[in-house]
């Protein structure tokens, strides 16, 4: 009785999104969720500039481990607007489920893009200290 109680009471990992851009909102969504029970009650939200939002619920982290993974869209909107994704183009990213996902101002100084995203899983940054490159998001059909 006491193991089913303590293993209910195990919360699940959870990981953050942090907008560290000092001029721009970020949205973030989560992508759909395959259970019919979670349906709409994924991570969606929009980040003022230095504001942090974390999950910590299985709604957000189906799996409740912090090897997990999930798949989100980030978006930087606003003229021009951009969109972060992994590999650079992409419109998506994964994270895990104690993973940390960063907006920041690209550290690229002669990049043409102004903004970067960095991803931490696993106690290491997966794509190096430099992060991926947010592209500009070209209208479809162009």
């Amino acid at each position: 009785m006491l193991l089913g109680a303590a293993t209910a009471a195990a919360p699940a990992y959870g990981y953050c999104v942090h907008n560290q851009l000092a001029d721009r909102d970020v949205r973030v969504e989560q992508e759909m969720a395959v259970e019919r029970l979670r349906e709409g009650r994924g991570f969606r939200h929009t980040l003022r500039p230095g504001q942090r939002q974390c999950c910590f619920n299985l709604d957000c982290n189906p799996g409740g481990r912090p090897e997990s993974v999930v798949t989100l869209s980030v978006r930087v909107p606003g003229e021009p607007a951009y969109k972060c994704g992994a590999p650079e183009g992409s419109d998506t990213i994964k994270v895990s489920g104690a993973g940390t996902v960063r907006i920041v101002p690209n550290p690229r100084p002669k990049s043409a893009f102004p903004y970067a995203i960095r991803i931490r899983s696993n106690d290491r940054e997966v794509f190096g200290p430099r992060g991926l490159q947010c592209l500009e998001s070209k209208p479809k059909g162009k």
